[in-house]
């Protein structure tokens, strides 16, 4: 679908060919009744063995257009080349008041073949109805399959308006297309559409009007709106079901005995007009009960047509975005229609909190344990395939492991590292911090498989006069004043923390000569 819309109004529908022709001069129909106002009006182009790149330019009545590929769209391959889909908005452009354009294509050379105008109209009193627009975007083939998904439950007690844009079907004897709709044959086309204007010599394509629920062929004098021949409307209301919003498409190309006369024919558009039935679509729109994996996000739209939403916790959006367990339910209100209120129940899978917690550290020649107590979900398993929970481990690297259950599944990873754990004290006895940049500091020698200190210095009087928690910092011989000290004994004490001990702190003390 490109494009869909439901207003109070009509539409109309007008096309234009030139076929092979390298040029010509036709008609478009865009008769309105008086008082309509333009909603929407859009012209589509179709080119034809050419790339999106393509250009033309031409008038349209009094209005200049130029299409190329600011204004290029969809593309499908053909046995002639691509076929590209065009489109600019007239909606601003175009005169209420005039009833059929003439397009002048006398420039010359040009790959743009195809020309249809879609105008809605909106005008006071008049019945809502619903526009449909679908791009027939298959290769061109022998048979073509659409599933159409309507915007709207289409109601059977009118008319269905469903028209066909093609191309390139000429014969009814060396080139024409059979249409099905749920495996129905409507008919065949081919030729030039007779709805259509003065000079659209060359294409089948569907030329209508529709409004208060009156769907009619411009131009056509047959009050049968059925495809037969270069007629290739056809009214839907008997084929599909009152309410339904689906059904099924076939275009079938019928080769002949002389393939040199067979034609690639090309479908570009449907264009379908419809009263929408919101009060038919029995749908329960929620869908079924459910189940959720943690984290993730389910959406229920219960959109219908006109409709006003009241969901359980009040709120009134058409949409309601579900996270957690429970039981959700919406009620309806409609001027015209009743529904019964609709309700789902969602369930959440229960997953474990996986958290390794931040990176770890373990000495070298030992073992770091992953996880703790039993595996909570079956099924779990590490990233290089291991199963064992908890898990050894003596190599340095990442580490990811993942639960799964129901369908559903929850990660965390950790970074291991190896460190060396060896431990080793070793203080000085004598410093001279006089400034010579040598042995200025005292400060442990060797502090080995150490994770943290408290250093002290006392006087023979039991005065601080130093401390740090740092392992690289140092005592310079002064008082915390920043006072030299006279040279003389000093005593330290130094308690360390063992990487590889870390709940338990080893005291070593002693005395150090301060020369200056």
């Amino acid at each position: 679908m490109i494009w869909t819309d439901t207003f109070h109004g009509g539409v109309v529908v007008g096309a234009f060919s030139i076929g092979d022709q390298a040029y010509g001069i036709g008609m478009i129909e865009n008769a309105l009744p008086t008082g309509a106002t333009i909603r929407r009006a859009t012209l589509y182009a179709v080119s034809i063995g050419g790339p999106p790149t393509d250009t033309v330019s031409f008038t349209m009545g009094s209005l200049p257009i130029a299409f190329g590929p600011s204004t290029a769209g969809p593309v499908f391959q053909t046995t002639y080349g691509p076929v590209v889909l065009h489109q600019r908005d007239l909606t601003d452009l175009l005169d209420p008041a005039t009833a059929m354009y003439t397009i002048n294509l006398m420039g010359g050379l040009t790959t743009f073949k195809e020309f249809t105008l879609i105008t809605e109209y909106e005008l006071p009193g008049a019945a809502p109805v619903t526009v449909d627009i679908f791009h027939c975007g298959a290769d061109s083939q022998l048979e073509e399959n659409y599933t159409i998904h309507t915007s709207h439950p289409m109601a059977t007690d009118g008319p269905i308006a469903f028209g066909t844009m093609g191309a390139y079907a000429l014969s009814p004897w060396t080139d024409y297309e059979t249409v099905l709709v749920n495996g129905v044959e409507l008919g065949k086309f081919y030729g030039r559409d007779y709805n259509a204007g003065a000079g659209n010599n060359f294409g089948a394509s569907a030329t209508f009007h529709y409004a208060h629920g009156i769907f009619e062929g411009v131009g056509d004098d047959d009050p049968d709106v059925a495809i037969l021949g270069s007629d290739v409307l056809s009214d839907l209301s008997s084929q599909v079901a009152n309410g339904a919003q689906t059904f099924q498409v076939t275009y079938r190309h019928n080769p002949t005995m002389l393939p040199q006369q067979q034609r690639d024919n090309i479908v570009n558009l449907i264009v379908l007009a419809y009263s929408a039935a919101p009060c038919d679509n029995i749908l329960q729109l929620l869908g079924p009960d459910t189940t959720l994996c943690p984290g993730d996000t389910l959406v229920l739209d219960a959109t219908r047509d006109g409709a006003g939403y009241s969901w359980q916790d009040g709120s009134t959006s058409p949409t309601y975005a579900v996270t957690a367990p429970g039981t959700y339910h919406v009620h309806w209100t409609h001027p015209e229609c009743t529904w019964e209120p609709d309700t789902i129940v969602v369930g959440m899978v229960d997953l474990p909190a996986l958290q390794f917690g931040p990176d770890q550290e373990f000495c070298e020649g030992g073992t770091l344990f992953l996880g703790t107590g039993s595996m909570p979900v079956v099924g779990g398993a590490w990233s290089d395939g291991n199963t064992q929970w908890p898990r050894p481990v003596a190599l340095p690297g990442p580490y990811s492991f993942t639960f799964t259950a129901d369908g559903c599944s929850v990660s965390d990873s950790i970074r291991v590292s190896v460190v060396d754990c060896s431990y080793g004290v070793e203080m000085p006895n004598v410093f001279t911090p006089n400034g010579d940049g040598s042995n200025d500091l005292f400060r442990p020698v060797t502090l080995q498989g150490v994770s943290s200190i408290s250093f002290r210095i006392y006087n023979r009087w039991g005065q601080e006069l130093f401390q740090t928690n740092q392992l690289e910092a140092g005592w310079d011989g002064r008082t915390p004043s920043g006072r030299p000290v006279p040279a003389g004994t000093y005593f330290w004490v130094l308690e360390t923390t063992a990487i590889k001990a870390p709940d338990s702190t080893t005291t070593n003390h002693g005395t150090v000569t301060l020369l200056r």
